[in-house]
């Protein structure tokens, strides 16, 4: 029965979207007859909500939760508790970030797939996006326009908050060792507390791009973040038509550090945005490598995501006016298999 357990009687945006836009518009103790059917119950009862690890990850991309969780409205980035009984996921009626409002709700898993979602208790007053649950369980990390000391801020900039009780304590902003005046969106951390987020400006501007860094825990914060190296960001060639080509974002870091996958813009993908994977080698990111057809097509994919067991990646397609999630067992993926490209 995997981890079902008995008890008494859940960005970043994609900025290819914002190209395409831009393009458009710019140039015990009971008889044995009653244990009987308490274990028979009980084990239907876990039957009806397996264990993540035990829900089949499909090895064709397909939508996940259509009608629950991928909805009419734009979906981004989406995260589970360690038990995978719950998911928290971003939500927009219109594309971030020409809206630069979106809302962060929880859904959880039942029988019937998943409840119907709800705003998560800490947003849903100021711009909420990109939550992400560390593998412990004990923090989650997401992006936010909020005030700062009582100033308003119209910057995106990366929140923390700890596990308290079932809930969540007071988000509280990181340092300027990982914001800037920027935006910083989209954070992912390694079981050794590494934190990844993309940094870069609010719209396309000339001189300027979408990198992703990476901060060392220190103490309770973080030392200063680091850009990835050539392996993953990309600089803006003389001459490129398109400096959206050098831009790179929404990091998932792999939970022992070693894999990275990204969303990028650069030419020769496979459409409007790709997916693509580096592999830490000797503290070098190797050449990053498109995840294939697979997982990328001709419209839009970002957002990617592990379940909580690895099994799955999970993945944001937008291919009409709104984006779905996706997913994929990662084990139809070679380039994410051990020893496989990257």
């Amino acid at each position: 029965m995997g981890t079902c357990r008995v008890r008494t009687l859940r960005s970043s945006f994609s900025f290819s979207a914002l190209r395409l836009t831009i393009a458009a518009t710019v140039p015990a103790r009971r008889a044995p007859a009653v244990i009987a059917v308490v274990a028979l119950t009980t084990v239907a009862a876990c039957a009806s909500r397996p264990a993540q690890s035990a829900v089949p990850a499909p090895r064709v991309a397909s939508v996940f939760a259509p009608g629950q969780i991928s909805d009419a409205r734009e979906q981004w980035r989406i995260t589970f508790t360690p038990d995978g009984e719950t998911a928290y996921f971003g939500v927009s009626d219109a594309f971030f970030p020409f809206t630069r409002k979106a809302t962060i709700y929880l859904s959880h898993r039942s029988a019937d797939g998943w409840t119907v979602p709800v705003v998560a208790p800490f947003s849903g007053v100021h711009s909420d996006i990109d939550p992400f649950i560390t593998r412990d369980g004990q923090r989650m990390y997401f992006s936010s326009i909020r005030p700062v000391d009582g100033v308003t801020r119209g910057d995106v900039d990366v929140y923390m908050m700890e596990r308290l009780g079932k809930g969540w304590g007071t988000p509280e902003r990181l340092g300027p060792e990982v914001n800037s005046d920027g935006d910083e969106l989209y954070p992912s951390l390694s079981r050794d507390g590494t934190l990844y987020v993309a940094s870069g400006p609010r719209a396309p501007t000339p001189g300027q791009h979408f990198d992703i860094f990476r901060a060392e825990r220190r103490g309770d914060g973080f030392a200063t973040r680091v850009a990835l190296g050539a392996g993953v960001n990309r600089r803006p060639q003389a001459g490129e038509p398109n400096p959206q080509d050098a831009w790179e974002f929404n990091p998932e870091i792999s939970p022992d550090g070693s894999l990275l996958i990204f969303t990028s813009l650069r030419s020769g993908g496979m459409g409007l945005g790709d997916l693509y994977a580096s592999r830490l080698v000797n503290g070098e990111w190797t050449a990053a490598s498109n995840l294939g057809p697979a997982v990328n097509s001709p419209a839009d994919e970002y957002h990617p995501t592990y379940s909580s067991d690895g099994a799955m990646l999970y993945f944001v397609r937008r291919s009409g006016r709104d984006g779905d999630f996706f997913r994929i067992a990662t084990s139809s993926l070679s380039v994410l298999a051990p020893g496989g490209r990257p």
